[in-house]
C-alpha cells in the first residue's frame, strides 16, 4: 500500500476541492494557444517518432509509469514534473494558458475541475484521436466526468464511489449490531452512539467535497451548465432533503466539528470517538488499520432514503492532454495505452479503479482485507459504482465554490446553524461570482 503525503494530498484534494481561484475563465479562452502541433491524429505513428512529452503530476508513481511506457515505446521519453498537490497543478496550468505558453503535454485533472479547465480552454478534445472507443470500458459516472461541453477532455483514472466505513465496536457499544441501510436507521444509530458516550459521534459534520457528494447521493442536481449559461439551485429537492437531515443531526449535537484529516480527527478515530466515514472507495485501502485493531472497522453500502441502492462519486481524477501541447497525437497515444491492458495496470496500481473489467475481476472483488477481518470490501465499492446517480454536473468554477464553502455552509456546520439558510447564502455568492466571470447565472 502506498503511504505518502502525495496520496494523502490526493485524498485531501478530492475531499476539500481545489482551492485555486478561477479568474476570467471565459476571457482566458483566448490564451489557450494550441501550439505548433502537426495536426495529425495518427497516434500509432506519433508514438514511433522521437518525442519528449512533459507530464505534470502530484503523484509519486508517475515516474515509474513513464519509465514503463518508455519501455513499450522506446522513442518516447518523458519529462516528469512533480508538483505539490492538485491545487498547484490547476494554478500553474491556468497561468500557462493565460500566458499562452508553458503548459505540459499530459496533466492529471480532478473530475470536479474538468469543467473549469475545459471552459478555460486548457484541455484538448481527445475525440479525433480515437479515445471515444473506450467508453464501454469505464463506469458511466467517470466517463461522464471526462465529457464536458460535448468534448472528450480526459481519460478516467481512479474513481470514488461512496461507501460507509464504520467502527463496529463503537456501534455495538451503543447497541447497534448492523450497519444502517437507510438514513432513518442512521439517525437512530447517531442518537444511540452519542447517548452511550457523550464524547462520541457517528460522524463529523463534513466539508465542501463531502457535502456536494451527499447532495448528489440524495438525488440533488443543484448545478447545471450549458455553455456560458449556469443554473444554481441549492434548494432543489435532493439538496434540501440532505440539508434537512444533516441539520437535524447538527441541532441534536450528534455530529463532531473536527476537520477531516486533522490530527484531532485521526485521534478521535483511534480512540473510538468517531464512528463513521462516508467517503469514496479509495478509502477502503486507505490505511484503516492505522485507526484501530484489525477488524475494528468494516465497510458497508451507503445508507439510502428508501433502502434502494443510490450513491455518488467522492473524488477521483483523470489524465488530459493540454491545448498547448505540440505533441497531441503522441500524448493521446499514451492515454490510449493507459486505457487498457498492461497500461491500465499501471494506472490501477493505486487508487480505486474506474474500469469495468477491473471492477468485475473476481480476484480483485474477493480480495480479503486484513484490516476489515478479511472482508472482501472491494465488493461494496464495486456495487456502489453501479449505483451512482446519473446527471450530476459540477460548476465551471467548482474550485472557487469549494473554497468559499466555509464562509457560509461551513460556518453553519461548525455552529449548528440553519443549513438551508447557509446554502442560500452560498448560492448568492456563487451567482455573483459567476456573473462577474462572464457567465449568465440564474438569468
Amino acid at each position: 500500500m502506498e503511504r505518502n503525503t502525495t496520496r494523502r494530498w490526493a485524498r485531501l484534494g478530492a475531499a476539500l476541492g481545489t482551492g485555486a481561484l478561477l479568474v476570467g475563465v471565459l476571457a482566458g479562452c483566448s490564451g489557450a494557444a494550441p501550439g505548433a502541433d502537426s495536426g495529425s491524429t495518427d497516434t500509432d505513428a506519433a508514438l514511433e517518432e522521437d518525442v519528449t512529452l512533459t507530464w505534470w503530476t502530484w503523484s509519486d508513481n508517475t515516474q515509474e509509469q513513464a519509465d514503463a511506457i518508455s519501455k513499450k515505446y522506446p522513442n518516447v521519453t518523458f519529462d516528469v514534473v512533480k508538483l505539490e498537490n492538485p491545487d498547484a497543478v490547476v494554478t500553474k496550468l491556468q497561468n500557462a494558458i493565460k500566458a499562452g505558453k508553458g503548459a505540459p503535454d499530459i496533466v492529471p485533472v480532478e473530475y470536479q475541475t474538468m469543467p473549469q479547465l475545459t471552459l478555460g480552454g486548457a484541455l484538448a478534445d481527445l475525440t479525433p484521436y480515437g479515445l471515444a472507443e473506450y467508453e464501454d470500458a469505464f463506469t458511466a459516472s467517470t466517463w461522464n466526468s471526462v465529457n464536458v461541453e460535448d468534448q472528450l477532455i480526459g481519460l478516467p483514472g481512479d474513481s470514488g464511489p461512496m461507501v460507509m466505513i464504520y467502527n463496529t465496536a463503537l456501534y455495538e457499544k451503543a447497541g447497534i449490531t448492523e450497519a444502517p441501510t437507510t438514513w432513518d436507521e442512521f439517525a437512530v444509530a447517531s442518537a444511540a452512539i452519542h447517548a452511550a458516550d457523550p464524547e462520541a459521534y457517528i460522524a463529523n459534520s463534513g466539508d465542501a467535497g463531502f457535502f456536494t457528494s451527499m447532495i448528489w447521493a440524495s438525488g440533488g442536481q443543484p448545478f447545471k451548465t450549458d455553455g456560458e449559461n449556469v443554473t444554481i439551485d441549492l434548494q432543489d429537492e435532493g439538496t434540501k432533503k440532505f440539508a434537512d437531515f444533516w441539520g437535524a443531526r447538527l441541532e441534536a449535537g450528534e455530529l463532531s466539528g473536527l476537520a477531516t484529516w486533522s490530527d484531532e480527527w485521526t485521534k478521535a478515530l483511534t480512540q473510538d470517538k468517531l464512528g463513521t466515514l462516508l467517503m469514496g472507495s479509495w478509502m477502503i485501502s486507505g490505511g484503516m488499520e492505522d485507526y484501530g485493531p484489525a477488524g475494528r472497522f468494516k465497510v458497508a453500502p451507503m445508507p439510502t432514503w428508501d433502502g434502494q441502492p443510490a450513491s455518488a462519486e467522492n473524488g477521483g481524477s483523470g489524465l488530459s492532454v493540454t491545448s498547448q501541447s505540440e505533441h497531441k497525437a503522441a500524448a493521446a497515444g499514451v492515454l490510449k495505452y493507459l486505457a487498457e491492458g498492461e497500461g491500465r495496470e499501471l494506472l490501477n496500481a493505486s487508487g480505486f479503479p474506474s474500469t469495468v473489467a477491473d471492477l468485475e475481476n473476481p480476484e480483485w472483488l474477493d480480495y480479503p482485507f486484513p484490516g476489515y477481518s478479511d472482508q472482501p470490501a472491494n465488493q461494496i465499492g464495486a456495487a456502489s459504482a453501479e449505483s451512482v446517480i446519473s446527471g450530476w454536473q459540477y460548476l465551471p468554477y467548482q474550485g472557487y465554490a469549494n473554497n468559499v464553502f466555509s464562509d457560509s455552509v461551513g460556518k453553519a456546520l461548525g455552529s449548528g446553524g440553519d443549513l438551508n439558510e447557509a446554502l442560500l447564502e452560498w448560492q448568492d455568492t456563487l451567482v455573483q461570482f459567476g456573473n462577474e466571470q462572464g457567465f449568465s447565472v440564474n438569468e
